[in-house]
């Protein structure tokens, strides 16, 4: 961190007091021999897809350079399993890649899905109290006139107003957001089983023009819905998720967890890897935590949306703040 020029100065003191850079050879470049890296095919700066939210071929490293000869390990390219689709390292140029499709997009699965950090909690520290929570969203009443609300607010998904109405969906409108089956909302669901539908994400949508078309955007840190929180809203008299034992969700159903998962990228695993230690000045080799962790915050998914209930009061006609001429993507009022 340069705290010496202000505005700071990138490279002042590798060009004014000749320090070296923070690398292996203490100068920049553009290719490593680390062995890990040959493998990956990233022993050259490259680009690669997601390894599920891209519309074309998981993973892919887009490149024509023929000095990146990455390892496949003989995974096929149709290969579906997560694993294998992390693990596999395949280069192709980009006129092939454009060519090539993901078989969850095929299937309709075709809004990424961001779950970036929200100003308002740390990680689900606050995450579900009252202020904190009528702040983070559109939704917010410490009346509760809307019994549906889990506690005195809850999550929201911010998507672009005409990919929403393209779906009939309603400023406000609850929707279901499903990621891939195999393995999400949990290994082996079914729709028949009675916690499918405790753990399908279930919440708002609120209209937001600045997310493109494909892109649709929910906060991350947040309680998750539980058999008891679903049983409390159904028996309490209030309606809230608040269960016995004071745990209350953010969620009428579902959560953060029902659609996402992390993906363990080689290269942030090896041994080999070097790099500037986080907390002071010196160097080493292999991951640190935090900064190369395979726990790390659940990365973008492809998701498909369906809409679940209306908005209004109950679960009936349209959400009063999406009517008003207010809402992003309507006419003003005059």
């Amino acid at each position: 961190m340069n705290f010496r020029t202000y505005p700071r100065i990138p490279f002042y003191e590798q060009i004014h007091d000749s320090w070296p850079f923070y690398t292996d050879t203490g100068r920049l470049h553009s290719y490593t021999d680390d062995p890990t890296a040959l493998q990956c095919g990233e022993n050259f700066i490259v680009h690669r897809e997601g390894p599920e939210a891209t519309p074309y071929l998981p993973n892919v490293i887009v490149s024509s350079n023929p000095w990146v000869r990455p390892n496949d390990y003989g995974i096929p390219l149709d290969a579906e399993h997560w694993d294998e689709r992390t693990i596999r390292n395949v280069k192709l140029p980009w006129k092939d890649v454009k060519a090539s499709r993901n078989f969850l997009w095929e299937r309709g699965y075709q809004f990424y899905c961001l779950t970036p950090k929200s100003r308002h909690s740390v990680h689900s520290s606050w995450a579900n109290v009252d202020w904190h929570l009528i702040w983070n969203s559109n939704f917010g009443d410490p009346y509760r006139l809307d019994k549906r609300l889990p506690n005195v607010s809850e999550h929201q998904l911010h998507m672009n107003p005409q990919a929403a109405r393209d779906l009939g969906l309603q400023d406000g409108d609850y929707v279901y957001v499903d990621a891939n089956p195999a393995d999400r909302p949990y290994l082996g669901a079914t729709p028949s089983d009675p916690f499918y539908k405790v753990s399908r994400l279930m919440l708002r949508v609120t209209f937001n023009g600045a997310y493109p078309y494909h892109v649709v955007m929910m906060k991350h840190g947040t309680f998750i819905a539980t058999e008891k929180t679903v049983k409390a809203q159904q028996t309490r008299p209030d309606g809230l998720s608040l269960t016995e034992n004071g745990y209350i969700a953010n969620f009428r159903f579902g959560s953060q967890q029902s659609i996402n998962r992390n993906w363990h990228m080689p290269m942030h695993q090896t041994d080999t890897l070097f790099h500037k230690t986080k907390a002071f000045m010196g160097f080493m080799f292999g991951g640190e935590a935090d900064n190369h962790a395979v726990n790390t915050v659940p990365k973008e998914c492809l998701v498909r949306i369906t809409k679940g209930e209306d908005g209004g009061l109950g679960g009936k006609g349209a959400w009063k703040g999406g009517t008003d001429g207010l809402s992003p993507g309507r006419p003003t009022r005059p």
